[in-house]
């Protein structure tokens, strides 16, 4: 499923090692790293151990369609069940957008396309997705494209996380999806 897709504004591709500026313009950002949940690259050698992480199915990185700069990187990850395998119907979503794109919906242009592109391949996925309770530009982006808030947790205090801090799920079936206007046939 790792095709180029092509929004209004975007072209999603597969990363390549080309991509390692752009995308160390995200990863070594300290506030990108809090927001998504993953430990800031200190080096381009750190960066580029990130960059390898991304170039794998299902992820895909976010390019201007006017300049190819990449801007940020969405994917669609395996989700393992209470058995300890692959459900083979849930992926989980993630994404994170450099910091001078964020507000101009690119990263809500991206994952509507995405989910588009995933539920045309099988109707029956579901979704998942987890935001902090803080990251209210991340939450908005998933209310608005019919996402369901369906629990939170608490973190502790961790390496990672200084502080506690309320993470929040939500899911996504594509009937919610077609009912929720976003769904295109074509």
């Amino acid at each position: 499923m790792n095709k180029k897709i092509y929004t209004t504004r975007l072209k999603l591709r597969p990363f390549v090692p080309a991509d390692l500026t752009g995308l160390r313009a995200i990863v070594e950002n300290k506030e990108i790293a809090e927001m998504a949940s993953f430990r800031v690259a200190t080096n381009a050698f750190e960066s580029d151990y990130f960059l390898q992480q991304l170039m794998q199915p299902n992820i895909w990185a976010m390019t201007l369609k006017q300049t190819s700069e990449v801007i940020g990187s969405i994917g669609l990850y395996p989700v393992v069940g209470d058995n300890h395998e692959r459900d083979p119907l849930k992926l989980e979503l993630g994404y994170m957008v450099n910091q001078d794109f964020w507000g101009y919906g690119y990263m809500t242009e991206a994952v509507q396309s995405i989910l588009n592109h995933s539920f045309h391949e099988n109707y029956a996925y579901v979704v998942l997705a987890s935001t902090y309770a803080e990251n209210k530009r991340s939450a908005a982006i998933l209310e608005h494209l019919s996402f369901k808030k369906v629990g939170e947790h608490t973190l502790p205090a961790s390496v990672l996380n200084p502080v506690s801090r309320q993470e929040n799920f939500y899911q996504l079936t594509a009937q919610a999806f077609i009912e929720g206007g976003h769904y295109a046939t074509h």
